[in-house]
């Protein structure tokens, strides 16, 4: 964490906004991507704040039911006081809490008690937020830093491929807590199940009781092997599958060590994956998606689907994850390029500092752009004859996700009906020509992420 929190991302005016308009707030996002930061800005920023870690300043639910107690007394006398409730998911019976809260507010004419809700299950969060307040609560969404908020952060005004590599293996600075991938989804792991038990309504699609850590680093490591190989050996004729490709990189500077963990990380996880039965597999996509650390994409061979399947996939009580061959049609990509980085970086633990191959770079640009874009209503197009679109809306437009100059690609847009409109992402290529609307793989990231109103 940075000294007095000087930064302020794009979310903290969100959450400022929304403290002056609404009575509850509840600031959403993945396990330690700034949330706190943000309570302790707000706190830092407000004259009658007072910040509440429900997990650290309390050994026993009596003090916290008290402190609940006394937040419902503050709201009945009117007073003017701002919680900034953290970790709210270690409250006594969080979800009753939540609805005593917002009954409260019901109950009385208050204008000038405020409460904030925060908490590493922003799932939770979120699902008890909407059946305690309705449409009576701001519900603000955040991510771990973009690339516009790391210009920002930096000082740089430069929009290029230059300052985006920069992003990519340099943002981890921001986080000086985070440590690796898996300790922080052991961490995930933990916090959703103490959640699950505190919780008096069950929490669909949040399961976890069941998986450990291994089994997620193999889904991951499997999601990013597909990924690479799939999208280099698609396109690049002396292209490299991942492991490969990792070894080829340091040539003969590996040891054999080296060379024997990149074989056992990367081919002995992706065997994992292949032989985990499908419940397994389904309840850890589940839980990577519920964590707002994945995206999953289905995969159609016409040029319109269900708009909800992925979802349907995931809700507890589908079954669609017994069809044969069904995990085929979903491509699973991490939303974050600092998670996917480490991934990497954790193959070659003596080499951490080393600048990664730069045949990565599509892979983690496919997976970054799909974050950004929405999740529901699209799909990736692959036909039976070799044909495929990265990115397809049922609204009517279609993405071709690339880094590079090469006008194959645009063959592939042509499959869709003319009045699609058609992106193809470059290297350096910015024009709108036949049709097709040529963008820098890098621009579009930056015009589709929050944060620009912060780089100036």
């Amino acid at each position: 964490m940075m000294n007095k929190y000087n930064f302020k991302r794009s979310f903290y005016y969100e959450v400022e906004k929304a403290i002056k308009e609404s009575s509850i707030s509840f600031i959403l996002g993945p396990r330690k991507c700034g949330k706190t930061v943000c309570m302790h800005q707000l706190e830092d920023a407000l004259d009658n704040a007072v910040y509440l870690d429900m997990k650290a300043e309390f050994d026993t639910d009596e003090k916290r039911r008290n402190t609940v107690n006394g937040i419902l007394k503050n709201i009945a006398n009117n007073d003017s006081i701002v919680y900034l409730i953290d970790e709210a998911t270690y409250m006594p019976t969080p979800d009753k809490d939540i609805a005593r809260i917002a009954g409260a507010f019901s109950e009385y004419d208050n204008q000038n008690t405020k409460v904030v809700f925060s908490g590493s299950q922003s799932k939770a969060l979120e699902f008890w937020g909407h059946i305690a307040c309705g449409g009576n609560a701001a519900f603000i969404k955040t991510g771990f830093l973009s690339y516009p908020e790391w210009l920002a952060f930096k000082g740089i005004t430069e929009v290029s491929e230059k300052t985006y590599a920069d992003f990519l293996f340099n943002s981890r600075d921001f986080y000086k807590d985070f440590s690796n991938t898996k300790e922080y989804l052991q961490g995930c792991l933990d916090e959703t199940i103490i959640s699950n038990r505190k919780s008096v309504e069950y929490i669909m699609g949040n399961a976890a009781e069941d998986l450990n850590v291994e089994m997620i680093l193999d889904v991951l490591y499997a999601s990013l092997v597909k990924l690479h190989n799939h999208t280099n050996y698609q396109n690049f004729s002396n292209s490299k599958l991942l492991s490969d490709m990792i070894t080829y990189h340091f040539g003969d500077s590996l040891t054999e060590d080296e060379e024997k963990r990149v074989s056992e990380i990367i081919g002995g996880r992706y065997k994992n994956y292949k032989t985990m039965n499908s419940y397994d597999c389904k309840t850890t996509m589940q839980f990577l998606c519920s964590c707002g650390l994945t995206t999953l994409t289905y995969v159609s061979d016409e040029l319109t689907t269900d708009p909800y399947i992925t979802e349907k996939l995931l809700k507890d009580t589908s079954e669609l994850h017994t069809k044969p061959q069904l995990f085929s049609r979903f491509n699973l990509t991490i939303d974050y390029p600092m998670f996917y980085v480490d991934l990497i970086q954790n193959v070659l633990k003596d080499r951490e500092n080393s600048e990664l191959p730069k045949d990565l770079l599509g892979s983690i640009v496919e997976c970054h752009v799909r974050s950004l874009l929405p999740k529901t209503g699209s799909f990736e197009y692959r036909s039976d004859t070799g044909t495929e679109i990265d990115y397809v809306s049922n609204e009517g437009y279609g993405i071709e996700i690339s880094v590079s100059n090469n006008c194959i690609r645009v063959v592939n847009l042509n499959e869709l009906p003319d009045d699609y409109k058609k992106i193809l992402l470059t290297k350096d290529m910015t024009e709108e020509a036949d049709g097709i609307q040529r963008i820098p793989y890098y621009q579009f990231i930056y015009d589709n992420s929050v944060g620009k109103e912060l780089v100036r």
